[in-house]
């Protein structure tokens, strides 16, 4: 692969890093590696995390690990991960939900060694569980669809919110007997699915949820400042040319992605676009960015989504920003909701006590759009600007200073709902 070539495919890459219930299985998690064949090859030693898969990574560090399999509704078998004690043997009592953004996963959670949020909170004595969006590395599988099908990856953040959490949230309630004591903590999309789910689902939220926090919380795009924003004039020509493509899914991760790692670690150019090209996206910050962190980055996300999810982000960004459901065009609107344009999600049902926090540098959730979510649910307990001028979108994640600016601040909201 020529250099040029792998700058632009680090460049597509890298882009996407910036954005009744039926349990099928459970089961302790065993040793085993993924990739790594490729990507160990000289230079300085990797951090091994990279090799790992999320339960492995998880065990790496001294915590027991469990997955589970549940199906939805619409027959997705998606896999949660578990994190039911602390590193001394504790138990965790109540549960906490972890829930990634576009295209990544459960990992997101755990690859920033002991300052990752799913250790920090399972130290603390919580019962910690880390869910999967359809279509992502971990969660690939259909009871009946095989997955190179369009039925298979015909889903938005709508189905994601409404199908998919719903499944996840009353499978560990019933795991737990604890109904209603939920912790709900997502990340970008992992809030836009909250969102869905909540204002769509009252009662059952406010059934199972006790309290949600929402890091870069997207719901409203009217204010994006990232340059995504100008291709979402040319969704519908995105849209056909990727229908008639067969580009049903976006950014799975494979061999390429297994390439683009090694070549990140190893040589100082492409490190270098890597790291530039999250910062186009997500806004600036060399401080916050650990550069060693990048091949970790990069060997877990992009996870794999569906192309109709990007599509449908770009929609609402069209469309001045609003907070709405899959736009299908006049006579496919008419067909699925009865009406010719698509109905706007009511924030206002949104019935379980919301927490808000943002970065005043993030390109994808900005501020404005954040304090307008804020004031449009029942329930907000508080928005907190994190006090760093150069907070980007993926700092909340693999910031070095997230464990202080972020999850200290976030940990004192959750706890007064133990």
């Amino acid at each position: 692969m020529g250099r040029k070539t792998l700058a632009s495919a680090l460049v597509s890459a890298i882009l996407s890093i910036c954005h009744s219930q039926v349990i099928i299985t459970k089961f302790e998690d065993q040793s085993g590696t993924v990739s790594g064949n490729l990507l160990h090859n000289g230079g300085d030693e990797p951090d091994p995390d990279i090799y790992l898969t999320t339960p492995q990574i998880i065990r790496r560090h001294g915590y027991r690990s469990e997955s589970h399999v549940v199906q939805t509704t619409d027959g997705y078998l998606l896999t949660i991960h578990r994190i039911p004690q602390s590193k001394n043997g504790t138990q965790g009592k109540q549960p906490v939900f972890l829930q990634h953004g576009l295209l990544s996963s459960s990992a997101d959670f755990v690859i920033s060694d002991n300052k990752s949020l799913a250790f920090i909170l399972s130290d603390l004595g919580y019962d910690v569980w880390l869910g999967n969006s359809r279509g992502n590395t971990y969660s690939r599988a259909h009871a009946w669809l095989p997955t190179n099908t369009d039925e298979f990856w015909n889903f938005t953040f709508h189905e994601m919110g409404v199908r998919d959490l719903p499944t996840a949230l009353a499978y560990v309630s019933n795991v737990t007997g604890l109904m209603g004591d939920i912790i709900y903590i997502g990340h970008s999309m992992g809030t836009t699915m909250f969102y869905s789910m909540a204002s769509t689902l009252p009662e059952f939220t406010h059934k199972h949820v006790k309290v949600m926090a929402g890091l870069a919380p997207v719901a409203y795009m009217t204010y994006i400042t990232s340059p995504i924003r100008y291709f979402a004039p040319f969704v519908n020509d995105i849209q056909w040319i990727a229908k008639h493509l067969g580009l049903r899914e976006f950014l799975p991760h494979g061999l390429i992605m297994d390439v683009l790692v090694y070549n990140c670690r190893q040589f100082k150019f492409e490190k270098e676009i890597c790291e530039q090209v999250i910062f186009l996206v997500c806004g600036f910050d060399k401080l916050q960015l650990d550069k060693k962190m990048l091949p970790d980055i990069l060997a877990h996300a992009p996870a794999g989504s569906s192309t109709k999810t990007v599509i449908h982000y770009a929609q609402e960004i069209r469309h001045n920003g609003d907070f709405m459901q899959f736009d299908y065009g006049e006579k496919g609107n008419l067909a699925q909701y009865g009406k010719s344009t698509p109905p706007l999600y009511n924030l206002s049902s949104i019935n379980v006590p919301a927490y808000f926090m943002y970065g005043e540098n993030d390109w994808l959730a900005d501020e404005k759009d954040v304090l307008r979510l804020a004031k449009d649910v029942q329930i907000n307990i508080g928005t907190y600007k994190v006090p760093f001028k150069y907070f980007n979108h993926v700092d909340f994640l693999w910031g070095r200073d997230a464990a202080t600016l972020v999850y200290k601040p976030l940990i004192d909201i959750i706890q007064r709902f133990r």
